[in-house]
């Protein structure tokens, strides 16, 4: 593995959702990751540089799925990338108080041909549950490397990298499925390595007996391998007339039974299978039909009083260090250096204030991330979406939509992105119509201002009720939407996942606070400093005017403002601002 190692190793990290994948990317990445669109594609995958021996590595944090059969994107993309990028390692983590399931996954990456290591993540958990794992023999079954990790502890990560970089087998062993399929893939293996390569040639052999819609599409580009897929055709019918039943089925069955039989041999459960759980307690509570409800809305009404009375002093004092000491100081220098008037002007009323009013509200949206992160690393969010999964029915939707609809209390913008999770187009266009009807964070810090202003005994509750009407919209447009533009298609069926109750980590909580915030704090040194600027030059021109009316924004705000008179907002200073709300919602 060493030879082929490249000067800067590319290691990809997959597993199921809720696995703790990302919690070792971020405890291996730390401050040196970003977020992007894979080219060509819509799914935002995570990147970042760790330190293994010396070197830099680039780690690729693929999206969380079940399986690689591409029924949904997240499938297609981590699939498609570890066939296109051909990385130097492929790190599967999977839960270790639910192996099993995780090896599923794991059987399948197996097949992709790309050297892999495998982390048994959460073992603490496992332990305290009474689960022990063998891991030596698992190593040899698997015939790969398995190194047991906490990632929320960062336990086993140095070496986990040193192992999966060094030690990951090319080769690992791979699922018989049959004498009949195992012939049928010995024939279609070698013509598959001649005309697209041997790397994944057995896997894609195995795609084209499935009758892979993807693989067969992507196959079906090129003349030379119609053939094939003929070939392909004729050995899947002669398998289904001998056991009377689709490919795919008697794959992902032969699959499943591998990985069962792998998990009775390493896996030994201490603990009486009649132990109830600290989260089957829980979730007596928390997801109860009658109290789930309640129990939420009493969360969410939480979440919003910390934020609001948690982040007042923090505000204040952002408020006075920026538009008080920081302009006086300005000022002071400025004046001391007899600079021209419009530049301190500039730098005070256009640049301190434009951007300095913006970033007071800094501290309502990292007490607010930080809540939600609280709620999500701690699996309730997951009993959010299966507590509202019947108020999405209502809609034709499940409650993985309701997700999305969570996510866009912070950011519209990633809230209608997290829509991909869904596994349907109606599900991903419905949610996402609804999405912009929740109130983001960009409204949070104006809703408190008044709410303070006009109900400052009840300025909490104002606020939870702002956030409850946003809500009751998107219930009432998604009604709308089922009955007209989505009345011809078929409801979706879902089964939600719930994962175990954990303690977060105070190092992910801060983690995902700050991954959340540093876009506002990114828009703020860009795009809103630039409209800050382009505004005060607008209100200061033509040079020496004296009433702001008369400048060039007030004359074009005055010249727009009678088509807005109808809704109250006839002036050009109401006019103007909403014209600002064009580039940023925190400019108005």
């Amino acid at each position: 593995m060493a030879g082929r190692v490249a000067a800067m190793p590319l290691v990809v990290l997959a597993g199921n959702p809720n696995a703790g994948k990302s919690t070792i990317f971020n405890a291996l990445t730390g401050a040196r990751q970003h977020v992007g669109n894979w080219p060509g594609k819509t799914v935002a995958v995570s990147s970042g540089t760790a330190r293994w021996n010396g070197t830099s590595v680039t780690l690729v944090d693929l999206p969380g799925t079940y399986s690689l059969s591409a029924h949904s994107l997240e499938e297609a993309i981590a699939r498609d990338f570890i066939l296109e990028e051909q990385p130097d390692v492929a790190i599967i983590v999977a839960d270790a108080t639910n192996l099993e399931r995780n090896l599923y996954l794991a059987v399948q990456i197996l097949e992709l041909g790309a050297p892999t290591a495998l982390a048994l993540n959460m073992m603490d958990a496992a332990e305290a549950d009474g689960t022990a794992i063998d891991i030596h023999l698992l190593q040899r079954l698997l015939g790969i490397p398995v190194v047991p990790t906490v990632g929320s502890k960062r336990q086993g990560l140095e070496d986990l990298l040193q192992q999966a970089i060094e030690e990951a087998a090319p080769q690992p062993k791979s699922v018989d499925y049959g004498l009949e399929m195992e012939q049928a893939i010995a024939t279609l293996q070698p013509e598959v390595a001649r005309l697209i390569g041997p790397t994944a040639a057995r896997y894609t052999a195995i795609k084209l007996l499935e009758g892979d819609t993807r693989v067969i599409e992507a196959c079906s580009q090129s003349p030379a391998m119609e053939p094939l897929l003929v070939m392909a055709r004729t050995l899947a019918e002669q398998i289904e007339a001998i056991y009377g039943d689709d490919v795919e089925l008697l794959v992902a069955d032969r699959r499943y039974g591998y990985v069962h039989g792998l998990a009775h041999q390493v896996v030994t459960q201490n603990r009486s299978t009649q132990h109830r759980t600290t989260t089957d307690r829980i979730d007596d509570l928390v997801a109860h039909r009658v109290l789930g409800l309640p129990i939420f809305f009493g969360l969410m009404a939480l979440v919003f009083v910390l934020t609001a009375n948690a982040s007042a002093p923090f505000v204040t004092w952002v408020d006075i260090t920026v538009n008080g000491v920081l302009a006086g100081w300005v000022t002071a220098v400025l004046t001391a250096l007899s600079a021209p008037a419009w530049l301190l002007s500039l730098l005070v009323d256009g640049i301190l204030a434009g951007v300095g009013g913006v970033l007071v509200f800094l501290p309502v949206l990292l007490v607010l991330y930080f809540c939600l992160a609280v709620l999500e690393d701690s699996g309730y969010m997951a009993r959010a979406a299966f507590v509202m999964d019947r108020l999405m029915h209502l809609l034709g939707l499940h409650g993985k939509s309701f997700i999305p609809l969570v996510v866009g209390f912070g950011c519209n913008v990633p809230g209608i992105l997290a829509t991909r999770t869904l596994e349907n187009r109606r599900d991903r266009l419905m949610t996402g119509l609804m999405v912009p009807l929740m109130s983001c964070a960009a409204r949070l810090p104006i809703y408190v201002i008044f709410a303070a202003a006009f109900f400052p005994g009840h300025a909490a509750l104002v606020v939870f009720g702002l956030y409850v009407l946003g809500i009751a919209l998107a219930v009432l447009s998604g009604l709308l939407f089922r009955r007209t533009l989505f009345a011809k298609t078929a409801d979706s069926l879902f089964v939600l996942e719930l994962p175990p109750y954990r303690k977060p980590a105070l190092h992910g909580l801060l983690t995902h606070m700050w991954r959340h915030s540093e876009e506002f704090v990114r828009k703020a040194a860009t795009v809103i400093l630039l409209a800050s600027m382009v505004v005060w030059a607008l209100l200061n021109l033509p040079v020496g005017v004296d009433d702001t009316a008369d400048s060039l924004f007030g004359q074009a705000a005055s010249a727009v403002a009678p088509i807005f008179a109808p809704l109250g907002f006839g002036n050009w200073e109401a006019t103007g601002s909403l014209a600002t709300g064009l580039v940023a919602k925190e400019v108005v």
